[in-house]
């Protein structure tokens, strides 16, 4: 686990390689710096609660991080993605070109709490008249 940590809260560790050993306080104001958020932003302070929780589950004593270890090969992973890439284009480039350009507009419209029906004809009208040309 401690390894995982330091491999996923890289930049807190790249800032702070003893960053399991901060205070909640100090944790806080490193993960606040790093994502540039304000204070009192949620996202960070979930980001530093997670990794204060995870923490807890880590042996930092016995655990260290594998310097000789190689990185992952991830080449494959991107070789794969690149042979997606190159799948979609060639299917893009075979789709008929007389598709035309299209255009969707999706409206989300609260309607007040009436009975009265000409408050919604008067919306509806508004929106023929200016939307639906």
């Amino acid at each position: 686990m401690a390894e995982a940590l330091r491999i996923g809260y890289k930049e807190l560790y790249d800032r702070n390689e003893y960053a399991h050993a901060l205070s909640r306080d100090k944790l806080n104001s490193l993960v606040i710096e790093i994502t540039g958020a304000e204070k009192d932003n949620r996202a960070a302070q979930a980001i530093a609660s997670t990794f204060w929780t995870l923490k807890e589950l880590a042996d930092f004593e016995g655990a260290s991080v594998r310097a000789s270890s190689p990185a992952p090969d991830i080449s494959v992973e991107h070789r794969n993605r690149g042979d997606a890439q190159q799948r979609l284009k060639s299917e893009l480039d075979a789709a008929p070109s007389n598709l035309g350009f299209n255009v969707a507009y999706t409206i989300n419209l609260n309607l007040p709490e009436t009975t009265n029906p000409e408050v919604f004809n008067a919306i509806f009208k508004a929106l023929r008249e200016n939307l639906l040309r």
